[in-house]
């Protein structure tokens, strides 16, 4: 099958339009179309929110983070993140579980699709502590996000914006 075709099937699977992928890198757009995707499905089946939102603020930033190029300030200040508690919280981590499996199944069929998408770099897509000490962070001081957000060049800048506005 085209190419076209098969990208919009993988499109249709996760609930998202080609013309909101259209802004978005190409090494991003599998992961932010599942994030989307996971993000709709926690908000209709998990209603809590502040969490939700945290939850995504944290997967989106590090996206960013895990760049290899990601601007030096803004790894800093994310390395310099404290733990927030001692306990794991387990909703977050139900939250970011349902993300990876998510993930885990959209380069399943991206895979038996024959790759209508590039396969992202899942290595820098999530690292668990850094996820829930940043979640951690965003829920204790509403600040976080923006002094975070600061940090970044503009064109980082205007992708986060972006893919927080598609959810």
């Amino acid at each position: 099958a085209p190419e076209d075709l098969r990208r919009n099937v993988l499109y249709e699977a996760l609930r998202c339009s080609s013309s909101d992928a259209e802004s978005i890198p190409d090494r991003l757009k599998l992961p932010l179309c599942v994030t989307w995707f996971w993000f709709q499905y926690r908000q209709q089946n998990h209603p809590d929110q502040q969490t939700n939102m945290s939850c995504l603020q944290a997967l989106v930033l590090g996206f960013v983070y895990g760049e290899a190029d990601a601007d030096p300030e803004f790894k800093a200040r994310m390395d310099g993140l404290q733990p927030g508690g001692s306990r794991l919280q387990l909703d977050v981590a139900h939250a970011f579980s349902q993300w990876q499996n998510c993930m885990r199944q959209s380069l399943h069929l991206n895979q038996l699709l024959s790759f209508p998408l590039p396969e992202p770099q899942c290595s820098w897509l999530y690292c668990g502590p850094l996820l829930h000490k940043l979640q951690n962070a965003l829920l204790s001081h509403s600040s976080t996000f923006t002094e975070l957000k600061v940090l970044l060049a503009e064109r980082r800048r205007v992708l986060l914006e972006t893919s927080l506005q598609l959810q």
